[in-house]
């Protein structure tokens, strides 16, 4: 069957969208390129009246249909929820009388802990397994995705102890598929992992634009605004929505990062006001000597 990844056991065609920006997109642009005539359906939570986006996604010829009832996604082999992270909960909870005996569930979220909570609670630990394309761009919205998005990115899996493993496997060999590089762990370490790479970062960068912000009375900090200060806030320009909700999703390890990083920050104060040149300059070293190994 060209175009079909397949394992030994299962073969997936009908893939559902429960939200639709630019991750949600960009999966989606990559299962079409890859399952030329696979059904794909997002669903349309204005209801009432058209969502342009999506009607755009079916212009393209990427959406196969869309549709105003959940009810329509019993059909689907696998459903992918790219909402915001406690949106995706709240979905989940509506979706649920409807998900198929065969059917996988998986999502986009950069925090984990959360949704395999109310999978747990629900009793659709078999049907989850729960997904972090390590990708994105501070651009926003269907219009700017592309399966490109997931070449050479981290897409990392984390099943729960009752997802069969041929559900992981068709997940992983359409990640490698679509260019990416999958990893599989448990949430607990995702989330560790993702509020220092990733959820605290955004926080320091927030503060640092915001204090610039605070100290710009007259226009001259962002007329004279160079690489440096653009370089370290660029991922500010991104959604302030989804942000929110990975903060309020992942508190204890995002707190847990910065208490660490305020530490180091102190020290790095204490060293600039005590004129502690040799400890400035071991903190240059070691910054440049882990940021130039990075991958």
């Amino acid at each position: 069957m060209k175009g079909y990844i397949m394992t030994e056991q299962i073969i997936l065609k009908n893939f559902g969208f429960v939200g639709f920006g630019l991750i949600g997109g960009s999966i989606a642009h990559a299962l079409r390129e890859l399952y030329p005539d696979s059904h794909i359906i997002a669903y349309n939570y204005y209801k009432t009246k058209p969502h342009k986006k999506l009607e755009a996604a079916k212009n393209d010829g990427i959406l196969s249909e869309i549709s105003t009832s959940l009810c329509d996604f019993s059909k689907c082999d696998i459903i992918f929820l790219c909402a915001p992270v406690l949106t995706n909960i709240a979905y989940l909870k509506e979706l649920t009388p409807y998900i198929s005996d065969k059917c996988i569930i998986t999502d986009v979220g950069s925090v984990k802990g959360n949704i395999h909570h109310a999978i747990e609670k629900l009793g659709i630990k078999r049907h989850f397994v729960g997904g972090h394309p390590m990708t994105g761009s501070e651009k926003t919205g269907y219009a700017n995705s592309d399966s490109s998005y997931l070449k050479n990115a981290y897409y990392i899996l984390t099943p729960t102890d009752e997802t069969p493993e041929e559900y992981t496997l068709w997940l992983k060999n359409f990640i490698i598929s679509a260019g990416s590089r999958c990893e599989i762990m448990d949430y607990e370490t995702h989330d560790r992992i993702t509020a220092a790479i990733s959820h605290a970062p955004h926080l320091i960068s927030a503060s640092l634009i915001n204090t610039v912000a605070k100290e710009d009375t007259d226009g001259s900090y962002s007329r004279l605004a160079a690489g440096g200060l653009k370089d370290i806030t660029r991922i500010s320009s991104s959604s302030p929505e989804m942000w929110q909700n990975i903060c309020l999703s992942n508190p204890d390890a995002i707190t847990s990062f910065l208490e660490k990083y305020i530490e180091t920050l102190t020290d790095a104060k204490n060293a600039v006001s005590s004129g502690d040149a040799d400890k400035l300059m071991k903190i240059f070293e070691n910054a440049k000597k882990y940021r130039d190994n990075l991958n």
